[in-house]
């Protein structure tokens, strides 16, 4: 009887591996999601991302500020 108090007891025990293991999945998928965001933004051609406001610089003659 005594295990089945502190199984259902209300203070939830997280131990901190689990929580390492939450943080660094998170930090995965996140940094999954940029990646295909990128991707998929280096596939569109020149005029959608002119046209979606994508920040380009015209470095033809020597501007390297972002237009």
């Amino acid at each position: 009887m005594a295990f089945f108090s502190l199984e259902h007891s209300s203070k939830p025990r997280h131990s901190s591996f689990a929580s390492t293991l939450y943080s660094l999945r998170a930090r995965a998928v996140a940094s999954w999601k940029r990646h295909r965001a990128e991707r998929a933004l280096e596939g569109l051609s020149y005029d959608t991302l002119k046209d979606i406001g994508f920040p380009s610089a015209d470095r033809t003659n020597g501007d390297t500020s972002p237009r």
